[in-house]
Formats: C-alpha cells, sequence, structure tokens
C-alpha cells in the first residue's frame, strides 16, 4: 500500500508521551488528552504513550511533530514547563524522562533516513514532582497541565499562519 492508497492526514502531530503508571511521568499523555478536547484545524493529537519506535508510521511525512512529555531540567524546579525547539532537540532525548524515548528518537531518525522525517520537531515538557509508581498526577502536575497545553497550542499556532485565529479561540 502507496501513501496515495491512504487517506489524508492532518500536516501536524501531536504525541502525549509518558507511563501513566510512574505519577508524573505520565504528564504528556494527559496534556495530549486536554489538547486534543481543543480540535484544533490541521492538528492531530495521539496518545503515544510507552510506544516508541513503533511510533514511526505516525511520525513519517508531517509537516510537524510537537512532543508532549515529563522532562528532566538541569537545575528545573518542579512543575517547571520548557519548550524545546530547533537547536535544542538533538540532545533532550536525554532530558525526556524514561526509556520510550529512546524509541521516538529512533523512529525520527529512521524517518530521516527514509526521507521521511517531519519538517519540524518541538518539544514542551514539564519537570515533575515525582515519578514513584503509581496512578495519577500528583497535585502540581494536574495543575500545570492546562500551561502544557497553552504553550503547545501557541506553538502551534506560529506553524499553522492560516489558522492562528482559530487556535487563539481554542
Amino acid at each position: 500500500m502507496s501513501d496515495r492508497d491512504l487517506p489524508p492526514r492532518p500536516p501536524y502531530l501531536v504525541l502525549g508521551l509518558g507511563n501513566e503508571l510512574f505519577t508524573d511521568e505520565g504528564v504528556g499523555v494527559a496534556a495530549a488528552r486536554r489538547l486534543a478536547r481543543l480540535a484544533l484545524p490541521g492538528v492531530e493529537v495521539l496518545d503515544g504513550g510507552t510506544l516508541g519506535l513503533a511510533l514511526l508510521p505516525e511520525l513519517a511525512g508531517r509537516e510537524g511533530v510537537v512532543l508532549l512529555d515529563a522532562l528532566l531540567l538541569p537545575g528545573g524546579r518542579a512543575g517547571e514547563i520548557a519548550v524545546l525547539t530547533g537547536d535544542e532537540l538533538p540532545g533532550a532525548h536525554a532530558l525526556l524522562t524514561s526509556a520510550h524515548q529512546l524509541g521516538v528518537v529512533e523512529a525520527l531518525a529512521a524517518a530521516d533516513l527514509a526521507g521521511r522525517a517531519p519538517g519540524r520537531v518541538a518539544a514542551v515538557g514539564m519537570v515533575p514532582s515525582s515519578l514513584e509508581t503509581g496512578y495519577g498526577l500528583t497535585p502540581l502536575a494536574a495543575a500545570r497541565v492546562g500551561e502544557m497545553v497553552s504553550r503547545a497550542a501557541a506553538l502551534l499556532a506560529t506553524w499553522l499562519p492560516g489558522e492562528r485565529e482559530a487556535v487563539a479561540r481554542a
């Protein structure tokens, strides 16, 4: 089956990453669920969980990809949110919190080798306050999910110039 046989996909993808069984490690998935409710034009939102390399088909051929995840920042404080783009991203896999990130980095590299890499890649992450075993975000992380969503939507607005008003209203 070739790309011509597939239905058209939105040009932009937002992937929520993380393992919800380790408290704040699931913040990316929670943020993706909330962002999906905005129904942004030209944007598909998926729960990438811990799929890693299995995400290659979803990443390939997109104009842009935004990763939402927990993020370990040197000197960062719990609840701090960062947006990583461009030159900040090549080493970012070391900052993202768990083993699933290696698979996402490999999937992006594989897409690049196949000539199908996304044109843009960015990450919106939050420094977790806990990575302990347990389902559900800590109160601090839960309170900061909205800010992650706002930052991701603002980034997407810069990528979708014709849709800025729709994104801003969301």
